[in-house]
């Protein structure tokens, strides 16, 4: 994770209308505390182009330089443009594609980078990659992301079809990425946020940095604890407490303490609608068991956004 004081966002362009939808929320964090934001969109191997080494690199940059658009740079200049109208690109500012060497990775990606207002790094970032998972945690990684936000379908998928349906590209991200995940769902500014909290040191560990979070975004929050029998409401209600108090000493006092009994994931989502995005800690499984934790089914079920924090 970055270190700074300002946050470090990666965007991931091309899985749907929800990653441009999510632009707005990041400019919004970029306003508050300059972030550097990574737009980055990641292709699958050509067909005619995958013979590896300098042939590779040779025909990519000769598409370029001819003017060419090669996939996924059209989305990337949609992205550029809604950044020009939020005020995060000067209008007419022109950068050219500059091609950037990847160890044991022969295609390289294509980088061209603008300076926000505020003097943070708006980059945008096309790789070649025959995994897309494994290519947008490779970048995080590279960029020291603070956050991974990537579209989910707006409607979460159930019953057969999810059964007959590959894992969603998203959760597949959220459980490899090592930093945290925004699973993005009409992900726009303007409602609370809602901190889902249990009494564990893994919830616990995740307060500095939703506090650092939100020193930067500046949104109401409101802290939610699920207790899943009434014998644990105690249990229940000294996490929401202990949240309650590390947040206001990091500067992010809550709006309000939720304390609810109930099954966590179905309770979550029902509250959580009515939020902007719903927060909650990551699970100590493997990565191929996340998907039975409670933040994973929360973002793989929720009609709105889910943060996994990291």
């Amino acid at each position: 994770m970055n270190t700074d004081d300002k946050l470090r966002i990666l965007i991931c362009i091309g899985g749907g209308p929800e990653a441009y939808a999510s632009l707005r929320y990041a400019v919004r964090l970029s306003k508050t505390s300059c972030a550097d934001i990574v737009l980055l969109y990641v292709r699958p191997l050509d067909s005619g182009l995958n013979s590896g080494g300098m042939e590779v690199r040779v025909a990519r940059e000769n598409v370029l330089d001819w003017g060419l658009e090669l996939p996924g740079l059209r989305q990337l200049k949609a992205a550029r443009d809604i950044l020009v109208e939020l005020g995060e690109i000067e209008p007419g500012e022109h950068r050219e594609w500059k091609h950037h060497e990847l160890k044991g990775d022969p295609a390289g990606e294509y980088i061209r980078d603008y300076e926000n207002p505020c003097g943070g790094i708006v980059s945008l970032r096309l790789r070649t990659a025959s995994d897309v998972t494994t290519a947008v945690s490779d970048e995080a990684k590279r960029f020291q992301a603070d956050v991974v936000i990537v579209g989910a379908s707006p409607e979460p998928m159930s019953g057969l079809k999810k059964l007959l349906s590959r894992k969603p590209l998203a959760l597949k991200i959220a459980a490899h990425a090592h930093c945290s995940v925004i699973v993005a769902r009409h992900l726009e500014p303007g409602r609370n946020h809602l901190v889902c909290v249990q009494d564990t040191d893994q919830s616990r560990a995740m307060l500095p940095m939703v506090g650092r979070y939100f020193q930067s975004c500046q949104y109401p929050v409101s802290i939610l604890s699920v207790a899943r029998t009434e014998a644990d409401l105690a249990s229940a209600q000294k996490a929401a407490q202990e949240a309650a108090q590390i947040l206001a000493d990091l500067g992010t006092p809550p709006a309000e303490i939720l304390v609810e009994v109930g099954d966590p994931v179905e309770t979550i989502i029902t509250i959580g609608y009515d939020f902007s995005l719903i927060l909650a800690s990551e699970s100590l499984k493997p990565w191929f068991a996340k998907g039975f934790s409670v933040s994973h089914e929360v973002a793989e079920k929720a009609r709105n956004s889910v943060m996994i924090v990291k």
